[in-house]
């Protein structure tokens, strides 16, 4: 019974720490924002794919080139997500990749709209990677680009090759 009780106490002890720790960041803003949810009805996809090797030294964001980027049509008001799958990873030991997408040149899709998102970590991993976004559930009728942003964390080279964009839209 003793056992039992010590790790009950230890178990509420970590509990109270692991409550305080996550109040504490809440009050620093350190915490993201609360999930969302909803509905879209999404009907097209149009993809983009690329297989040659492309590099950066960029610390700030610049477009992905070939096959970084769709332009598409939308008959009516509706919703533009989609995922983006590369191998890609560091050149330069302990940097990073980070990545953004733009709809229309100007909006940050959800959820890489810190400017902070990492796609790939330090070390001279070349794995594949992928991220789903989200532009919006009301982007207008009409003519839209959704264009890919890489730069790299601290200055060195990041490279990726063999990437495919999917843009889903209404």
């Amino acid at each position: 019974m003793r056992i039992h009780a010590a790790a009950i106490t230890a178990a509420i002890a970590i509990s109270a720490g692991l409550q305080f720790s996550v109040a504490k960041a809440d009050e620093l803003g350190l915490l993201a924002p609360p999930a969302t949810t909803g509905t879209c009805t999404l009907k097209t996809t149009e993809y983009s794919a690329s297989a040659p090797e492309q590099s950066t030294t960029s610390t700030s964001f610049v477009n992905v080139g070939d096959g970084g980027s769709i332009t598409f049509s939308q008959k009516k008001a509706g919703c533009v997500g989609g995922t983006f799958f590369a191998n890609a990873g560091n050149v330069t030991t302990n940097d990073n990749l980070r990545l953004q997408v733009l709809l229309d040149g100007t909006t940050q899709c959800a959820p890489l709209t810190t400017g902070d998102y990492v796609f790939a970590n330090s070390g001279l991993d070349f794995s594949s990677h992928a991220v789903g976004f989200f532009c919006g559930t009301n982007i207008g009728k009409g003519t839209h680009t959704v264009q890919i942003q890489w730069s790299v964390g601290f200055g060195g080279t990041v490279q990726m090759y063999q990437h495919m964009l999917v843009v889903n839209h209404s």
